[in-house]
């Protein structure tokens, strides 16, 4: 089965997608969410580009 894509739409000004593969839980667990175990390429998330 082939993995789904997340970010299909262009970034907001002032803005940029950052993806990867694992990202932790929230809080004091430490575990870690691998995205292929749900089906997805990987995790994304817009942050800050931090240029002018």
């Amino acid at each position: 089965m082939a993995k789904k894509k997340i970010n299909n739409k262009p970034a907001p000004k002032g803005m940029r997608w950052v993806c990867c593969r694992f990202r932790k839980v929230r809080g004091n667990s430490g575990k870690k969410l691998d995205a292929h175990e749900y089906g997805y390429e990987a995790w994304c998330f817009l942050v800050p580009s931090g240029g002018p």
